[in-house]
């Protein structure tokens, strides 16, 4: 189940990446088990709205197999950008073909991207929702812009060794070290308390 308090990350794209629990070479828990989980947490997430991913939700019943494929192209374009986060993370250059998957998932969603007047001004948004895709068009433009103005300097790891999410660290002396302090950061201080002897 998705929670409005597990978008810790900083920044959409990261949090989509959090959207599996765990460490990644070993056990972990998979929040996007369906299509339907996929809308749900693009909803709290403010990727989608509740009336469009009700929409998209009614498309993906008249058409499992084309919502089965798309919640797969979404995991794999998760595994991807993780690849390059965490490459640049280390101080690496990523694979060339983690860094083209994540540039077709971009060049994908930006086909859908539209100006429209707001105002005085110009807003970004989208296409009619009404492709199955839709859920990562926000995904991939927020890793488009993370990767290409940062602050990819903040960018860290969870401190838990069984964690692996990964977040911005915004604190001004980038003293952050768990996703979450009553999480991750409240069982370290358990297991902390547990081990002082006597």
């Amino acid at each position: 189940m998705i929670d409005a308090s597990e978008f810790v990350a900083g920044a959409l794209s990261l949090d989509f990446l959090n959207t599996v629990g765990g460490i990644r070479s070993g056990a972990h828990q998979d929040k996007l088990e369906t299509y339907r989980d996929l809308l749900d947490w693009a909803v709290l997430g403010r990727a989608l709205t509740k009336p469009d991913a009700d929409r998209l939700a009614a498309l993906a019943e008249r058409d499992p197999a084309q919502a089965a494929k798309e919640l797969a192209a979404a995991k794999a374009f998760r595994e991807a950008l993780h690849v390059v986060f965490s490459a640049h993370m280390h101080g690496g250059a990523a694979p060339k073909g983690a860094v083209a998957h994540v540039n077709a998932e971009i060049g994908r969603a930006l086909s859908h991207a539209r100006l429209a007047r707001d105002g005085e001004h110009y807003v970004w948004t989208w296409d009619a929702i009404d492709a199955l895709d839709a859920p990562l068009w926000a995904v991939a433009r927020d890793a488009g812009e993370l990767l290409t103005k940062g602050p990819l300097g903040r960018l860290t790891e969870c401190a838990s060794d069984t964690c692996g999410w990964l977040f911005l660290d915004t604190t001004k002396n980038r003293s952050r070290r768990w996703c979450d302090m009553k999480g991750c950061g409240n069982r370290d201080k358990v297991r902390r308390y547990r081990s002082k002897p006597g």
